[in-house]
């Protein structure tokens, strides 16, 4: 009896140590990466900057230019490949670098003017410690300083810019999706483009806003086509699908005073004009317009004011997005989609043109028609006297 005791209590013992965690690591031996940016450092080289919170800190620091202490690190590394400079990174860290708390990627324009860019993300994809969730942008000049930054506001400058795409309704720019329309075979990649503030110098003390510069337009191979600035982004999401509100302020009839107006529920639609033309399309925009704010003299209790102002906005929304979508054509670089939608309808004809895509673009005859519905002209008829 005694025996089979101690026989218990030995398997037990043995079991019990056989189930630990030995490779257990505790949150005080991590080096959580916030942000993450890519730089060209010469021939088939890169340089990779983190920006690693520093937890003690965060809690006392209130604003990224207030406190005596810093609240991040900015720590570079070059290498061949995204990998190898981690690699090299991680032998100057005390702590194990952790990514799965990344919120933002910035890479520079002269890296994607300089490399194949495809071959950067084989490790945001492949390894299974990065969460897809992180937003992507390029950045103009070196993604390094712009890691350095100091926001004003927030405890480290990743997060700023994240909340600042995010509460402007650029929500659909993760690595998540960025994979996704790479393996599209009829859509090209629209990514924001961030630039430091210009009034300030980096690298000095002082803290800086970061300017939102517009959107960089990305070919087949990620090289870099052309870049839309703030108005004309902001017709391209709309167009794209990805808009979630747009704010638009137009001159009235002979320059008579202005309309400013708040839209949302932003809509796109595609479809052949006839239902059977792959190469004349329509591109239907739809959303609801807020008028917010009025300096002409239309009195908006009227009817046919409104009649006269909804044909009007509509107009103009149709002549705006029109020189957009062909400055973009112009490129070859279809952003919008219209490819996917070929090839979805047109699947016999897309065979024959999805090889020489950006340039068979070019030769699509695409028509832009706006549908606003006008739902509030807000709570006073004409101007305040």
């Amino acid at each position: 009896m005694i025996r089979s005791l101690q026989k218990t209590c030995l398997s037990l013992v043995l079991l019990f140590a056989s189930a630990g965690c030995t490779d257990f690591v505790e949150p005080n031996q991590l080096a959580f990466v916030i942000g993450t940016g890519i730089d060209h450092a010469g021939e088939n080289m890169l340089e990779l900057s983190h920006q690693i919170a520093v937890p003690s800190q965060l809690s006392s620091t209130k604003g990224g230019s207030n406190g005596k202490s810093e609240s991040f690190i900015v720590i570079s590394a070059k290498g061949k490949n995204v990998f190898e400079a981690n690699e090299k990174l991680q032998r100057k860290m005390s702590r194990r670098l952790i990514t799965s708390h990344r919120t933002l990627i910035a890479i520079s324009d002269q890296y994607i003017e300089n490399n194949n860019t495809k071959k950067l993300f084989d490790k945001l994809n492949r390894d299974p410690a990065n969460n897809q969730r992180d937003i992507i942008v390029v950045v103009k000049g070196s993604a390094k300083e712009f890691m350095k930054i100091k926001h004003p506001l927030e405890q480290l400058s990743s997060i700023a810019t994240n909340k600042e795409l995010r509460i402007n309704g650029m929500n659909n720019y993760s690595i998540r999706q960025f994979f996704i329309e790479m393996a599209q075979e009829g859509t090209r990649i629209l990514v924001p483009l961030l630039q430091i503030d210009n009034h300030d110098q980096p690298g000095t003390e002082k803290a800086h806003f970061i300017q939102f510069a517009g959107f960089a337009v990305l070919d087949n191979e990620l090289k870099l086509k052309g870049i839309l600035n703030d108005p004309e982004g902001s017709r391209a999401i709309w167009m794209i699908g990805k808009g979630t509100f747009h704010g638009l302020t137009i001159p009235w009839k002979e320059g008579n005073g202005t309309l400013s107006f708040r839209l949302t529920h932003l809509e796109r639609e595609i479809h052949s004009v006839d239902g059977n033309d792959p190469k004349h399309i329509l591109l239907t925009v739809k959303a609801q317009a807020y008028l917010l704010d009025n300096t002409t003299t239309l009195d908006m209790s009227e009817v046919d004011n409104m009649i006269a102002l909804k044909k009007y906005l509509d107009e103009r929304v149709e002549k705006d997005m029109q020189a957009t979508l062909n400055k973009v054509q112009g490129w070859g670089q279809d952003i919008f989609g219209i490819g996917e939608y070929l090839h979805r309808k047109h699947p016999y004809w897309w065979k024959t043109q999805k090889n020489n895509w950006d340039d068979n673009f070019k030769n699509i005859n695409v028509s832009v028609k706006a549908n606003i519905l006008l739902r509030s002209t807000g709570t006073s008829a004409g101007q305040v006297k």
